[in-house]
């Protein structure tokens, strides 16, 4: 479940999700569109999938190498209660296979989001918390191939607080006692920091948007 209006959490879902579905699958992202007075909607195509959103830059978050050329407008200023209406009438063409060019204009101006990205800088790398799930790990904008190429196999230190670090990239939970610290890299290929069947978020006071520094031999 997305935490309500929070437009970088549901990137991070559906950008580590919505390949799992069937090519030519219809992605609908509501996120902060029915509670807005007016909305304007766009649709784009991307890596053989569509993607229905607010323009509310949600879609450059979730592609950042996309050109505005990619992107077709579908409605402007549509009014809340008619969302749905207007999104099931396009989901109707798509269907078609109706060419994106006859279901709405290109698209000019639209809103752009910068995403978090971790800030490396000599031997060091300053992470962010960008998402708690519902187990209370806390996943960093940090990914493999980030830590790989700075780290090159040296040793480590993450510290998530003052006083504390972990030193050990763990294959799976159970690689320590029960309630101790970890971290991980998910299946998503992210850095996790996790406790043993218990909550990191709790237990260690991470948060959605936490600092935690990786420093490298």
């Amino acid at each position: 479940e997305i935490t309500n209006f929070d437009i970088v959490e549901g990137t991070f879902i559906l950008e580590n999700s919505y390949s799992f579905f069937p090519k030519s699958t219809v992605h609908i992202i509501a996120i902060n569109s029915y509670y807005a007075p007016r909305v304007r909607i766009l649709l784009l195509k991307k890596n053989d999938y569509y993607f229905i959103a607010p323009d509310n830059g949600i879609l450059s978050l979730l592609f950042d190498d996309t050109d505005n050329d990619e992107i077709r407008y579908l409605e402007y200023g549509i009014n809340a209660g008619d969302l749905y209406h207007v999104i099931a009438k396009i989901v109707g063409e798509i269907d078609t296979e109706k060419p994106l060019e006859e279901i709405g204009s290109k698209a000019e101006n639209i809103n752009k989001k910068i995403s978090i990205k971790p800030v490396i800088s000599g031997n060091t790398i300053r992470a962010t918390v960008i998402f708690i799930d519902k187990f209370g790990n806390a996943i960093l904008n940090v990914t493999k191939d980030n830590f790989l190429q700075l780290g090159n196999g040296r040793n480590f230190e993450l510290q998530y607080s003052p006083k504390n670090y972990i030193n050990i990239i763990s294959n799976k939970y159970s690689d320590v006692p029960f309630g101790d610290e970890l971290c991980l890299f998910n299946s998503a290929g992210y850095l996790e920091i996790a406790v043993n069947m218990q909550s990191a978020g709790e237990i260690l006071g991470l948060e959605k948007g936490s600092i935690v520094q990786i420093t490298f031999e």
